[in-house]
């Protein structure tokens, strides 16, 4: 099942965001945080959905079978990786901290919108989830 949906958070004075209720199952006790590269925003994978999104980053460049640990370019890039993620468990409650350092690096106020986005949670600044919206470039999936 992949996880969908929009959700409206404020993440609480400590930094603690709740995870949406229909999704914490399928993340499971133990997550993966990561700062996206492409979007001002945090991916939230569970620990077996992360190894499975490296793995294809890997397996899907071209000439290349996947990570091969006595390649040098290979250990670079998954140095790059885990030295951008951060391993978490949920706690009893539900929710994740997020170190003052990545709500920096993602720019997230109090208020956050969650969006599942298959494998993955996105975290989002709700004003900026609310531009990213991209009615058209749906449409042309939709209709083209």
């Amino acid at each position: 099942m992949g996880m969908t949906g929009a959700y409206e958070r404020n993440l609480d004075a400590k930094g603690r965001l709740s995870l949406p209720a229909p999704l914490r199952e399928e993340l499971g006790e133990h997550v993966r945080v990561f700062k996206a590269l492409d979007v001002d925003a945090l991916y939230v994978f569970s620990a077996e959905a992360f190894d499975k999104w490296v793995e294809g980053l890997f397996a899907g460049r071209e000439g290349h079978e996947g990570f091969n640990p006595r390649d040098i370019n290979d250990q670079k890039l998954m140095r790059a990786i885990n030295k951008r993620t951060t391993s978490m468990d949920v706690d009893s409650a539900g929710r994740i901290g997020l170190s003052e350092s990545l709500r920096k690096q993602a720019n997230l106020d109090r208020e956050v919108t969650v969006v599942g986005n298959y494998d993955h949670l996105e975290v989002w600044d709700r004003a900026t989830a609310d531009e990213d919206d991209d009615d058209e470039a749906l449409l042309d999936l939709f209709f083209s």
